[in-house]
């Protein structure tokens, strides 16, 4: 097949939701074409831990939890704001036949996680078994991992999730050697990584042509202003490829311009974990052909850390994900008045980074501090470094609290009186300001070997302290979509040929996260729709 075309169907982004789309289009009978802007396949998805939520999913009665759209759909109704009630239930109708799908064309197996909903407690919540992971995925003939992903954060993509949670590798835990060994050596690998080299080999086995290094910067249209049809694309230098039947847009959100950021973005989330691949192209290619918008204002917020230096092969900076400061014992966070102000194990703890200061209109809990004590460094990582290990520059140590408040300035009258008020609570395994560790979700990321799996307190000297930032794994406004993914124009019309998924539509998922693997679970899920739909199903 000629990469020139024309095709049937053309992809533009090549992370869940556009491989998977490219895979669900094939399937169908189409002829298709994968463009990736970038020199490396999966976006962000390649990157992630690669867990996929999706409700109703027939593994969890492997784990013996029995679930029901019905249920999974209160659930979903009940954290979402101003959401279309039928995108969301599209999407729990289409989560657990996408991995029946994924599993029957590609070289993937899903094993549950344990990992619960963010609200378990809610209706229509459960604790476990709607998350997913993929096993370890043989490379094969794609090629070696560092030629064809951008790095991954923290652990060598050869463990599970579930091995990492069971090596405690987060807290403090080992990394298996031999286990590593093994399975670098066999060319495997999981996580986000896996997920995409089981996506990849099953286009490639359907005959989907895939190009990386063709960033896509204009649709070509036909027909009067405000009745066109999306008929292909044209890639960054000049060249055009024609679709027969739909382009869909799959490249992810805008998380890395900053000036769509600075001017759409309702809080200061201005330090993604992502690769440098979320320019905002979906979102200008969508508006310019006629979409009409929605939810540009949220994104996938969480904490994070920047580590000085810490950077992407392209020279951009690469914070990384606040975990363990977040969920274990012994540490805690404050804003620069010295006060706590959110659960800080919450999954959705980043939202509170917009919250503004009503006497300045300026976000009030910016800049944030975790700060820890002694036993917390005696037995988890703090901002990158493992127990026993020197601090990095970025993190301040003291020896008191009105020290770590001199050296932060932090406010030391408020720090000590929010340290022995937390103190007081936490040896009693309680925290009634906030309620951190009353859920599942909290207790699932704490440690379970502590008397406490989320609380104790920060007392024991030398205090440490590091910034906490507010960041984002991607944006989630773009193109308004309906439950068949066909782009919408401002009039609620479909806009004939235009498709969207992933972080490249308008989520419909949100503002807050409502699991684990929310966010590829939904791109895939909105890929099979857009790649089923655009086929002709």
């Amino acid at each position: 097949m000629s990469h020139d075309g024309p095709h049937d169907v053309v992809i533009v982004g090549s992370g869940a939701a556009g491989l998977c789309a490219a895979l669900a289009a094939a399937v169908g009978g189409a002829s298709v074409l994968v463009l990736e802007g970038s020199d490396r396949w999966g976006g962000a998805t390649a990157v992630s831990a690669g867990q996929v939520w999706a409700p109703a999913n027939h593994h969890m009665a492997d784990v013996g939890v029995a679930d029901d759209p019905r249920d999974a759909l209160a659930y979903l109704l009940g954290r979402t704001s101003g959401r279309d009630p039928h995108l969301a239930a599209a999407f729990v109708d289409a989560a657990p036949r996408t991995v029946r799908f994924l599993e029957e064309h590609a070289p993937i197996r899903f094993t549950p996680t344990t990992l619960p909903d963010s609200f378990a407690e809610a209706p229509g919540g459960r604790t476990h078994g709607r998350n997913l992971e993929v096993a370890p995925v043989s490379l094969g003939a794609l090629g070696a991992a560092e030629e064809l992903f951008w790095p991954p954060p923290f652990f060598a993509p050869v463990v599970t999730n579930e091995e990492i949670t069971r090596l405690r590798l987060v807290t403090g835990g080992t990394p298996p050697p031999g286990l590593i060994e093994e399975r670098t050596a066999a060319g495997r690998v999981a996580l986000g990584q896996g997920l995409v080299v089981g996506l990849l080999h099953g286009c490639r086995a359907r005959g989907v042509d895939l190009l990386r290094g063709h960033r896509v910067t204009a649709l070509l249209t036909s027909g009067a202003p405000g009745a066109t049809a999306v008929t292909g694309v044209r890639v960054d230098g000049g060249p055009e490829f024609r679709a027969r039947r739909a382009v869909v847009l799959a490249c992810g959100g805008f998380e890395h311009d900053r000036a769509l950021c600075t001017r759409l973005l309702d809080g200061p989330y201005a330090h993604p974990v992502t690769p440098p691949v979320g320019r905002g192209d979906a979102l200008r290619l969508a508006a310019g052909a006629g979409a009409a918008l929605a939810h540009t204002g949220e994104c996938w917020s969480w904490p994070v850390t920047q580590r000085p230096g810490a950077a992407w092969p392209d020279g951009t900076p690469r914070p990384e994900l606040t975990l363990a400061e977040r969920m274990l014992p012994h540490v805690i966070w404050v804003n620069s008045a010295g006060r706590r102000f959110v659960n800080e194990s919450s999954h959705n703890v980043a939202l509170a980074f917009a919250e503004l200061d009503p006497a300045t209109g300026h976000p009030r809990n910016t800049p944030a501090w975790a700060v820890a004590d002694a036993r917390y460094r005696a037995r988890y990582p703090f901002a990158g470094a493992r127990p026993g290990q020197p601090l990095p520059p970025h993190a301040v140590e003291a020896a008191t609290p009105a020290e770590l408040a001199a050296r932060t300035g932090i406010d030391p009258g408020t720090l000590t009186r929010t340290l022995r008020r937390f103190n007081e609570f936490a040896a009693r395994g309680l925290d009634p300001d906030h309620g951190r560790g009353t859920t599942h979700y909290d207790r699932a990321g704490g440690d379970p070997t502590a008397p406490h799996p989320n609380l104790g307190t920060v007392a024991e000297p030398p205090l440490c302290a590091v910034l906490v930032l507010p960041g984002s794994v991607g944006t989630k406004g773009g193109p308004l979509t309906d439950e068949r993914a066909r782009v919408l124009r401002w009039n609620g019309d479909p806009l004939p040929g235009l498709f969207a998924a992933g972080n490249a539509m308008a989520g419909a998922i949100g503002p807050g996260i409502v699991s684990p693997g929310a966010t590829i679970g939904s791109a895939l899920a909105w890929g099979w729709i857009a790649g089923t739909t655009a086929a002709g199903g």
